[in-house]
């Protein structure tokens, strides 16, 4: 849909629109906008790359499976869900976004990124090691790791962190 004249739109929820292909380049006009929900937007292949919104704050992309491109959003964003996406790479910006508190890892992405380390099978989406600089996220509060059945132990967490959830994570020890 065209969003050009929806300038005073703060939360943008487009859950199981099934035959949502794009999402159009006038999100970029949403300078109130502090939620966008993509859920289940299963034919959704192309969000704009680039719409940098100051007001942003949740982001959610959960389901949306032919979704290849992660978009260069806000920095300040508080909460970020990924699940069940073709996401080719997330980018390391993401790991110095300082607001950052809830962080929804699914194992679904193909390449996460942070100063050149990878910390996904690359034949694969199953996360096997959390990295160490993760402690160094001092704004995070809530960690969720799902789907990761080769994840062994996870590291030394950030003194913020309130709530850890790693479900199926069936190789997890320490």
């Amino acid at each position: 849909p065209d969003l050009s004249n929806a300038t005073n739109l703060e939360s943008l929820i487009l859950t199981g629109c099934k035959s949502l292909v794009e999402i159009s380049s006038s999100i970029g006009n949403l300078h109130k906008l502090e939620l966008l929900d993509m859920g289940f937007c299963t034919k959704l292949h192309a969000v704009p790359i680039h719409f940098n919104l100051a007001s942003l704050e949740s982001v959610y992309m959960v389901g949306c499976s032919q979704l290849r491109k992660f978009p260069n959003i806000s920095k300040n964003i508080t909460s970020l869900h990924i699940a069940d996406t073709m996401l080719e790479e997330v980018p390391e910006s993401v790991w110095l976004w300082s607001r950052l508190q809830r962080l929804g890892i699914f194992g679904s992405v193909t390449t996460f990124r942070f100063a050149g380390k990878h910390f996904l099978d690359r034949s694969g989406a199953d996360i096997e090691k959390i990295p160490d600089w993760i402690k160094d996220l001092d704004g995070l509060k809530e960690l969720y790791v799902g789907g990761c059945p080769k994840l062994a132990s996870l590291p030394e967490l950030p003194g913020s962190v309130r709530t850890l959830i790693a479900e199926t994570c069936e190789s997890l020890e320490t």
